[in-house]
């Protein structure tokens, strides 16, 4: 099978390169429709996955037209080359749902730009093509890779800083990016649809990285960021189509382990 990765050095692309034989995708910043499908005829793949987006919330409310472009234009036209396609939505599209989660893929409410732009990017390119495989993705993290972006990330914002706050109300599914990679070869035979995709938990996030500050012995100040909006999943629907995460907690543990984070 011959698979494109568009975002192929990007924090999620690159490392789903790393886990497949896959072709990297060109820069599809700026293309036109033709373009993008000029760019697919020529590498003639049985499958994409699409991960290049405009992912920064404060940058789609500033640059409308470009989150637009990036977020909902782009997915699209690649769903329209006839090519089946597997697309990275976002947690982002519940933030503005009423009530706690865990949260299932029947409901949305988007509260920002973004997830706006997520959630239309959804229901277009399904339209377009039942076919389509689309991840609700949690937020991911990791360490540095060579070579590669590394955008801000739990992880890497737990090591590196003195002080961070962290909601006491908030429950969110933060999940290991190379647990993400390691399942997308089973993910390019779900039936087309939307899943939400990462690691469940119960902890609000302040939790969560008391917990990582107490098991990598980190000499961080953990306050409250005050009540923020849940954005815990339901990962039903993705288990009873054969695939599962860890916890929160057991894929930090994994992290931890890979990268020999933790004393002996």
């Amino acid at each position: 099978m011959r698979i494109l990765v568009t975002g192929p050095t990007g924090f999620v692309g690159s490392r789903i390169m790393d886990a497949l034989d896959a072709v990297p995708s060109p820069s599809l910043r700026g293309m036109s429709e033709s373009q993008v499908r000029e760019m697919v005829d020529r590498t003639a793949p049985d499958v994409i996955i699409h991960t290049a987006a405009l992912s920064d919330i404060g940058q789609c409310r500033k640059m409308p037209e470009v989150s637009y472009h990036a977020n909902v234009e782009l997915p699209l036209w690649l769903v329209r080359t006839g090519v089946r396609t597997v697309i990275f939505s976002s947690d982002q599209v519940y933030s503005g749902l009423p009530g706690p989660g865990p949260y299932t893929e029947e409901r949305a409410a988007p509260a920002n730009l973004y997830a706006e732009h997520k959630l239309e990017m959804e229901r277009r390119t399904l339209e377009a093509a039942p076919e389509t495989v689309l991840l609700r993705a949690a937020w991911m993290y990791d360490m540095p890779r060579y070579g590669c972006r590394n955008r801000g990330n739990f992880l890497m914002n737990m090591l590196r800083r003195e002080e961070i706050a962290f909601s006491s109300t908030q429950v969110r599914s933060v999940t290991y990016v190379r647990e993400v990679a390691a399942r997308m070869e089973k993910v390019l035979t779900l039936p087309g649809g939307v899943y939400n995709f990462g690691s469940e938990t119960t902890l609000p996030m302040m939790e969560t990285a008391r917990w990582l500050a107490d098991t990598l012995r980190l000499r961080i100040r953990i306050t409250d960021a005050g009540r923020q909006h849940d954005l815990s999943m339901d990962t039903g629907r993705l288990q009873k189509s054969g695939l599962s995460f860890p916890s929160v907690t057991e894929g930090l543990m994994q992290c931890i382990r890979d990268y020999s984070l933790m004393d002996e």
